[in-house]
């Protein structure tokens, strides 16, 4: 495991709690920009009969007996012959290990669809990353330090893992309470990414409730992004005026290629310079405004009054229609 892991963000609220409050986001699956992402497919693997037992051992963990049989009955009524469920032909053979299959898939996501999921870089680096999440380098990027206690459903993401989730497996684990077949299935479930996204060098956290949740880690450096906006800068150098540990890097392009490469931030230059006041000609401006306001009403007649905008108003002693 790397000692250190990189969070991506853009300058918010959220980033600032991130920062102030020791908070992290464990967000749900079902809101990730892949759609294919901790959603897995069923590798059918096994026969229909131990289908239906995982099937019945998976409804049992929220159900009772009789409602849990129930919905088994239900399958095989849905497909018997003539609405008898003990008559299982080919073609009812098939339609029956399809509704299982469904049936399985749906029980899983009930089990795992509301855990958390912290997403974390192995990289500061990827100009993407940085175009992508951190509002193209604009934002932050957060450096946590993972070397100071165990994590251990902080796991990398594999791009080449199979998008299956074995049916095998899944029996082996609920039925048989296998704790090798259940670390697959889970690392299957939530581990598991496609080759397109291998340039994240992602790293997960799972977390069995999704949301925000105390820091696991301890922020070890900010990253500022090549566009990030001066004043929010010197935000986080005042912010952190008494975190000397957290180091501020500044993010630049090199000259000689499109890689990137950081500089440490120069916290006293920016601490000395306090909070800017107005340049002095801008007020002596502002107050030559307001005396030449003053002397325009002043030398206004009595019986016209002209507004700021140049528009002339009738007197008080103007004949009325």
């Amino acid at each position: 495991m790397p000692d250190k892991l990189y969070k991506y963000c853009r300058f918010s609220v959220n980033s600032l709690r991130a920062i102030t409050e020791a908070e992290v986001y464990y967000a749900e699956p079902r809101t990730f920009n892949d759609p294919l992402d901790c959603d897995p497919s069923l590798h059918i693997d096994i026969d229909r009969k131990h289908l239906e037992r995982l099937l019945y051992r998976m409804l049992k963990a929220h159900l009772d007996e009789d409602k849990a049989k129930a919905r088994m009955y239900g399958c095989r009524r849905s497909i018997g012959e003539y609405g008898d469920y003990r008559v299982i032909d080919s073609e009812a053979e098939r339609q029956l290990m399809s509704q299982l299959d469904a049936h399985i898939r749906a029980e899983m996501k009930r089990e795992f669809g509301n855990d958390g999921v912290l997403s974390l870089s192995a990289t500061w680096r990827s100009v993407l990353m940085w175009s992508h999440y951190a509002d193209e380098h604009r934002g932050l990027c957060i450096e946590y330090d993972t070397s100071e206690q165990p994590h251990p459903r902080l796991q990398p993401v594999d791009y080449h893992a199979p998008r299956a989730v074995k049916a095998s497996d899944l029996y082996r684990w609920k039925v048989r309470d296998d704790e090798v077949s259940k670390n697959q299935v889970l690392k299957t479930y939530f581990y598991a990414k496609s080759s397109e996204w291998r340039y994240e060098r992602e790293w997960r956290d799972i977390s069995e409730k999704s949301g925000a949740r105390d820091l696991p880690f301890s922020i070890s450096a900010i990253l500022f992004g090549y566009r990030c906006d001066d004043s929010v800068i010197t935000s986080i150098v005042k912010l952190l005026n008494d975190k000397p540990d957290i180091k501020l890097w500044s993010v630049e392009p090199k000259e000689q290629n499109f890689k990137l490469h950081r500089r440490l931030v120069d916290r006293d230059e920016i601490e000395a310079m306090g909070v800017r006041s107005p340049p002095h000609h801008f007020l002596q401006d502002l107050d030559d405004l307001v005396a030449d306001f003053e002397e325009v009403v002043d030398n206004a007649s009595t019986d016209q009054r002209t507004a700021v905008d140049g528009v002339a108003y009738p007197s008080e002693n103007s004949a009325k229609p």
